[in-house]
């Protein structure tokens, strides 16, 4: 049924339009609506000025009886008794009246049916000649037995005026009767008219409104559903044209949202990427430099002391160390390449501290050929040195170990350093939180690049984690296996 409308509406060309819908449906309930209540209007209208006419018909018809059997006939009287002349008399005009009273009443009798008023205007002709007859007889002097037999005659004739007045009442009556018993079989088939076109009108009603709560609730429901997958993240998808009128720019402004969204959001990645890339590429440009200062300070500390040997010999280390570090360019490396890297650097700093430096590294040899972040391990043995074992009193010693678990690398560095207060340990982890080095963390410029460098290329959220006490240090991170390819083409290696 409600298809049936759907096509009604389309064949009346208000299908594509709620407010066309709504303005038909309406003005068909209001039809409907309007047809029984005009019809009742007119049918009250007209019955009732039926019955009004009729009323006053037969009262105007019912005032005149009284004047013609009883005013007429005594004011005779009063003439033939002698209480007045028969030119001071009002009979003339009493009858004058009464004929002009039926004559108008003649003129609005219903349908034209006067047939009673007809003879009781005829009548009233006769009873003026009776009149006329009775002043000729009163001015010849007849005897008054003559004149009383005259006026039994009047007061006859104005009786039989009376009695058709009288029938013509009944009449009247008998067929305002009539119409009321015809109204009351009209005002019950009216009555049923109105309960049919109200049942109608209702089921109309409730068919037009499933109708249109379809023709809502329909693309509605299919914009829910497209938000719904822009707010998943599908901004490929695209709504249909409604075919509702008034949600057509509704649904073109989603599509062309959903397709800028997309747009940005592709924009916004390749900026992020090449932010990523600027970012890394700086990182790890620092940590070459911030070595080299350090080394150039122990080669110029090395010269004056006049150590040659040991000058050439932490030069060729230096050499080294550098080839790793540039690797032609690549970012990730062997972890033996990164091992060799450290022992490289750790080599230069025996040279330095050899009477309180001692190392280990704890690596399995069959992790050697797995990928991973070059310049991972140095920065943290640098830091190991330089704030750990540096500011402890006789010999010092760092521990590299790594371990394959789960499918990820985990690395540490530990030492035996002079460790940190909980105080600084705060401020050094809120440090590797930030989005640059603190300037004044004094000592985790080399953490914050490993850390920063470890979410970036790996594109996770934890990078290294710092535990420390009064016996020393350890900073310890893992990096997952297997997806290096991946990784490199985010960060453009």
């Amino acid at each position: 049924m409600r298809a049936l409308f759907d096509g009604v509406f389309r064949r009346l060309g208000v299908g594509g339009s709620l407010a066309e819908r709504l303005r038909f449906s309406f003005m068909v309930i209001m039809l409907l609506l309007l047809i029984p209540a005009l019809l009742s209007i007119w049918m009250l209208r007209s019955y009732g000025e039926s019955y009004h006419q009729a009323i006053l018909q037969v009262g105007r018809v019912a005032s005149l009886k009284p004047q013609v059997s009883g005013d007429i006939p005594d004011e005779m009287w009063s003439i033939v008794a002698g209480r007045t002349t028969f030119a001071q008399g009002r009979q003339y005009q009493m009858i004058g009246a009464v004929n002009r009273s039926l004559e108008a009443l003649m003129t609005t009798a219903a349908g034209g049916d006067a047939k009673e008023l007809t003879v009781a205007r005829r009548t009233m002709d006769t009873l003026k000649r009776y009149v006329d007859r009775m002043g000729n007889q009163i001015a010849s002097g007849a005897p008054v037995a003559d004149n009383e037999a005259l006026l039994e005659e009047v007061r006859s004739v104005a009786s039989l005026v009376g009695d058709m007045l009288e029938k013509y009442i009944t009449v009247e009556i008998s067929r305002t009767t009539d119409t009321s018993k015809l109204l009351q079989s009209q005002m019950i088939l009216v009555v049923w008219l109105m309960v049919l076109l109200l049942c109608i009108t209702f089921l109309l009603s409730l068919l037009m409104q499933k109708s249109l709560s379809r023709a809502i609730r329909t693309p509605i429901a299919e914009l829910e559903r497209f938000a719904g997958s822009i707010a998943e993240g599908d901004l490929l998808a695209r709504v249909d044209k409604p075919e509702v009128t008034e949600l057509r720019g509704l649904g073109e402004s989603l599509n062309v949202m959903a397709m800028k969204l997309q747009m940005l959001i592709d924009e916004n990645r390749r900026e992020q990427e090449n932010l990523k890339r600027s970012e890394l590429r700086t990182l790890q440009a620092q940590i070459a430099p911030h070595f080299l200062y350090n080394t150039l300070d122990a080669i110029v500390w090395l010269a004056e002391a006049q150590r040659m040997g040991e000058v050439i010999h932490i030069t060729r280390a230096m050499s080294d160390f550098f080839r790793i570090s540039l690797s032609q360019g690549r970012d990730f490396i062997p972890l033996s390449e990164e091992i060799k890297h450290l022992q490289g650097y750790l080599t230069i700093q025996k040279v330095r501290y050899r009477d309180i430096l001692d190392y280990e590294i704890d690596i399995p040899p069959e992790l050697s050929n797995w990928q991973i972040l070059k310049l991972l391990l140095q920065p943290l043995v640098e830091n190991a040195i330089y704030h750990g074992i540096k500011h402890r009193r006789g010999r010092g010693s760092v521990r590299v170990s790594g371990q394959e678990r789960d499918g990820r690398l985990y690395l540490s560095v530990t030492d035996n350093g002079a460790g940190m207060s909980a105080q600084r340990l705060a401020e050094v982890r809120h440090n590797l939180q930030s989005d640059a080095p603190n300037e004044g963390g004094h000592g985790s410029y080399g953490l914050f690049n490993v850390n920063k460098r470890i979410q970036l290329y790996y594109s996770q959220p934890e990078g290294v984690t710092i535990e420390s006490g009064e016996s020393g240090t350890t900073v310890s991170f893992s990096v997952p296996f297997g997806r290096m390819d991946d990784v490199q083409s985010i960060s453009g290696g």
